[in-house]
């Protein structure tokens, strides 16, 4: 009798540890389909350090391809994936870039949940441990910048305690909006000029030499609400509302007019930019076939994450050439 019970517990550890892994497999990305005519910079750019060591849904070798063929357009250097939270590597890196950092116990939380039992996956969630928290605030606080991005639960749950320490609240529910999205999906939030939801900040103010963002869409996330001080990039409206479960009526959620889908700000000497979306970052493709993300028709997302890029690079503080997108 014991002996059938431990097999069937080895069953189901194994076939939750199968169904995270599959779940969390970061499948190689569609490549940036733009161009970039004259490069913010031209010669020693900035090293950009993509994490990959934390189970990520979110890598140069997966969905971040696209990323990473912009920034190296753009005249950064992108360094080979690593621990973009530990300080052997954050050395290298001028810029750390950390997209829905899973972890272990994430991707064991979402095989258990494919396998009908996410009650019983109680688990920490922290895709980073804590001595790679309190290394990265270390590292930000003494001049480096950081770019953290997380979608909607069960991605944000990596992030929430870094997120934290940042001072920054990521909400986890996925925000719909109907009045304020594109036509096919109320979670493909549009943030634009026209409708007042494009905040105040050199990302989307634009410098002298280079013009302002006028149109990001971004498609799913989480709100986020920013620390004191920040500055909100990209605003929800006042008919913003989070929902348990994508699909699930704007009716059924709770309002985040205010909060913010994108958030900037200074920590010590170094520079932080919180994204509620990752998708922005990428290209992926949606089940129609048409690429999402940077490539989005009839939007500047590829200028605003140069934006995000520069400022967090400090190319704010030198002479720059034009941006042509």
């Amino acid at each position: 009798m014991r002996f059938l019970r431990r097999t069937v517990v080895l069953l189901v550890l194994i076939g939750v540890v199968v169904a995270g892994r599959r779940l969390a497999v970061d499948r190689a990305g569609a490549a940036f389909a733009g161009r970039i005519d004259r490069p913010f910079w031209t010669e020693s750019g900035p090293p950009v350090l993509v994490d990959d060591a934390h189970w990520n849904f979110g890598t140069v070798g997966g969905r971040m391809a696209a990323f990473a063929a912009l920034a190296a357009a753009d005249g950064y250097r992108v360094l080979p994936g690593a621990n973009g939270a530990r300080a052997e590597t954050l050395i290298d890196a001028k810029l750390s870039v950390i997209v829905n950092p899973l972890g272990v116990m994430g991707v064991l939380r979402r095989g258990a949940s494919a396998v009908g039992l996410g009650d019983l996956a109680v688990v920490d969630d922290d895709g980073l441990i804590t001595q790679e928290i309190e290394t990265t605030l270390q590292w930000v606080e003494n001049g480096g910048s950081l770019l953290l991005a997380a979608d909607e639960t069960p991605f944000a749950r990596g992030s929430i305690s870094l997120a934290a320490r940042l001072g920054v609240r990521m909400r986890g529910q996925v925000v719909v909006d109907v009045g304020h999205s594109e036509s096919r999906n109320p979670a493909w939030l549009v943030f634009s000029r026209e409708n007042g939801l494009i905040g105040v900040h050199p990302i989307v103010d634009g410098w002298p030499d280079a013009p302002p963002v006028n149109r990001v869409v971004t498609f799913g996330g989480q709100a986020l609400e920013p620390p004191v001080g920040g500055a909100t990039l990209l605003q929800l409206s006042p008919s913003a509302s989070e929902v348990a479960r994508a699909g699930d009526p704007p009716t059924a959620g709770q309002p985040v007019g205010g909060l913010a889908l994108g958030v900037a700000f200074d920590r010590g000497r170094g520079r932080v930019v919180v994204l509620g979306d990752s998708h922005v970052l990428t290209a992926d493709v949606e089940p129609g076939g048409a690429p999402t993300g940077l490539d989005w028709a009839n939007t500047n997302n590829a200028r605003f994450v140069r934006y995000v890029l520069r400022w967090l690079s400090r190319r704010d503080d030198r002479p720059s050439r034009a941006a042509d997108r």
